[in-house]
């Protein structure tokens, strides 16, 4: 079964989405999720999260650990 990329990607996003405050996701575990439910190889799902990325709907963060989160608005820390 082929799947687009650009589903799974978006599949991704919304797990991000939904989890924003309350759990942060490592790379694997959007790799994980998406390899079982979809059937697709590492690589592929690697893939969806570089669409992500280049496209600036998520960020890597580097705080403990490396984790995919939605980016930051600007100037938050005046908030």
């Amino acid at each position: 079964m082929s799947v687009d990329l650009n589903t799974v990607a978006d599949e991704m996003f919304k797990m991000v989405e939904d989890g924003k405050g309350s759990k942060k996701y490592k790379p694997g575990d959007l790799f994980k999720a998406m390899i079982e439910k979809h059937e697709i190889s590492k690589k592929e799902a690697k893939a969806a999260i570089r669409i992500l990325i280049d496209s600036e709907r998520l960020v890597y963060t580097y705080f403990n650990g490396t984790f995919v989160e939605l980016p930051g608005r600007e100037g938050a820390a005046n908030d």
